[in-house]
């Protein structure tokens, strides 16, 4: 029998048929149901646009002809009611409204959705949701807030699937990928099928064919309206969980505010985003909010050694447990549920002998590196929140399947010469792949790394202090350039880089030469590392994202040599 943690009170959910209309998973699932809100019992769909209406009760209806309210039944006179309109889909799009659609007007960066209201209405939208009045001829709801206003409407149009579907949420610079696919993997035969959405895509469950359904996503968190969509429709294939990687851009925009968490994880804090968040304060405050979005009974996981979970801890609301981990021997030790030590590593993993406080257990992580293995004690504490059995998790987790781009190492180790590629793009990213190649003692360590353009030009000059720190032999090349100068950006990066004995610095803007020059340098007994776009299938030229994947370059150097 499996050792067991004695968590059974650390998560408040109730195994009880839903109350809303969602629809309940056609597998065994968990059937874990957290008791709806006092306010949510008295709308649980949206059908029409009373309901509509109900749903943003501080909205303005602005009434226009041919779409007012029924003053009086059996009035001949009166227009059709709010009541007698059917909604049949919400958007923000303009070119995807179909008849019978809500718009939802978003102010946008470069555009204001507002612009479009009325294509929308010629498509055949049958409202208008905006932050100020408009000359359209349908209903018209003004509201402070549109992203605030679609959230709350999406949640509820899709039946609020996260009442039904237990969904934990991670945050953090860097390690969110890595960890949710390890969480899942653990959740996954004690929970059914788990549905994840995050930077490799969105996993929701099994079709009746057996086949596991996969999207592909635009950004790392979708947005409001598509994150309830993908929630439901994990609900219909059967899932019993959900894993979804909460982003800084997302927490601060607000599209899981309506998102019923009951677990929050936090992985780490390191520099990146600035150009959007303008200080690391404000970085921090924005993935604290993933914390304050917890359902009452619900668990923050939070590393009990790393001083900036402070902050994620200030934002935890009352009546939320805490589950706490830390790795070796931290400089300031505090009690917590899981405690790691690392007792060995090589090039095929990582050795953890892990402490709980109801025994010990041994985990041979098949990933290298110690920022895997904080990843591998995130995953656990998550999963222990989820009442998994502790010894079935470490042995989830002693099989996990290396994720897609993450130190992914891609052949060369018959010939004495690994090759890893890596998603690592934050000065942070960029230490911890390089430390963990540099453990397999290679005589060199040759990297190949660039920074991409129209974001943080604050991290440039670090990542390139940390490289010749860490390589022997440093390629900076490109890495998604967009509309930015790419030699300025190599120049910004070689502003960091301090000459030392044994460093060889060179710069290659084309990335398809960069890295063929690096391998065909690299001899028996060193290693190769390309880090920055790692799972990505393109590089990003202008405005234009034409085809380029680094894993693919590596495997036709392999056939060719």
């Amino acid at each position: 029998m499996g050792l067991m943690f004695g968590f059974d009170r650390l998560v408040g959910w109730a195994v009880r048929p839903g109350r809303s209309r969602a629809l309940a998973p056609e597998t065994g699932g968990s059937g874990l149901v957290l008791e709806p809100r006092e306010t949510e019992r008295e709308l649980d769909r949206i059908v029409d646009l009373a309901d509509l209406a109900r749903a943003l009760p501080n909205a303005e209806l602005l009434r226009f002809p041919g779409a007012r309210l029924a003053e009086a039944e059996g009035d001949a006179q009166a227009q059709p009611s709010l009541a007698a309109t059917t909604i049949k889909d919400i958007c923000h799009d303009s070119r995807k409204v179909r008849p019978g659609s809500v718009f939802f007007a978003i102010p946008g960066i470069d555009q204001d959705g507002a612009v479009f209201a009325s294509e929308a209405v010629g498509r055949g939208a049958v409202a208008v949701v905006a932050r100020r009045p408009l000359p359209v001829p349908v209903p018209l709801l003004v509201v402070e807030d549109v992203r605030a206003a679609l959230s709350r409407v999406a949640s509820i149009f899709y039946g609020q699937p996260s009442r039904v579907l237990p969904v934990a949420g991670i945050t953090g610079t860097n390690g969110k990928t890595t960890v949710a696919q390890l969480l899942a993997a653990c959740l996954q035969d004690t929970h059914g099928p788990v549905g994840v959405l995050g930077t490799l895509g969105g996993r929701l469950g099994y079709d009746k064919q057996g086949k596991e359904v996969r999207v592909s996503l635009a950004n790392t968190t979708p947005g409001a309206l598509e994150i309830h969509r993908l929630l439901r429709e994990m609900i219909q294939n059967g899932c019993g969980s959900a894993v979804l990687e909460a982003s800084s851009h997302a927490l601060d925009q607000g599209r899981v505010r309506d998102v019923r968490f009951q677990a929050a994880v936090f992985t780490s804090l390191s520099q990146d985003h600035l150009d959007y968040h303008g200080s690391m304060e404000a970085y921090a405050r924005a993935k604290a909010k993933l914390f304050g979005l917890l359902e009452k009974g619900g668990v923050a996981v939070l590393p009990a050694d790393d001083p900036e979970a402070a902050i994620m801890r200030s934002q935890v609301p009352p009546g939320i447990r805490l589950v706490t981990w830390a790795l070796d021997k931290p400089k300031n030790p505090a009690p917590c549920h899981l405690q790691g030590e690392i007792l060995s590593q090589g090039p095929k993993g990582t050795r953890i002998r892990v402490h709980a406080r109801e025994g010990m257990t041994d985990l041979d992580l098949p990933l290298i590196g110690v920022h895997n293995a904080r990843n591998a004690m995130t995953a656990l504490a998550a999963a222990m929140a989820f009442k998994v059995p502790l010894l079935f998790a470490v042995d989830r987790l002693c099989q996990a399947i290396p994720v897609a781009g993450r130190l992914e190492e891609m052949g060369g180790t018959e010939r004495g010469l690994p090759i890893f590629v890596d998603y690592a793009h934050t000065p942070d990213a960029l230490e911890k792949a390089c430390q963990a190649v540099r453990s397999l003692r290679p005589k060199r360590l040759r990297l190949v790394f660039g920074c991409g353009g129209d974001r943080d030009r604050l991290k440039r000059k670090i990542m390139g202090k940390i490289a010749a720190q860490c390589a022997d032999h440093i390629v900076v090349t490109n890495d998604n350039p967009r509309t930015e100068d790419p030699e300025r950006i190599l120049e910004m990066i070689l502003e960091g880089v301090e000459a030392r004995e044994g460093l060889r610095v060179e710069v290659c803007l084309d990335r398809r030469e960069a890295i063929r020059h690096c391998l065909d340098q690299a001899e028996e007994g060193d290693a190769v590392l390309i880090a920055g776009k790692g799972h990505e299938q393109g590089q990003v030229l202008g405005k234009e994202t034409v085809p380029f994947d680094d894993r693919e370059e590596v495997r036709a150097w392999l056939r060719r040599n």
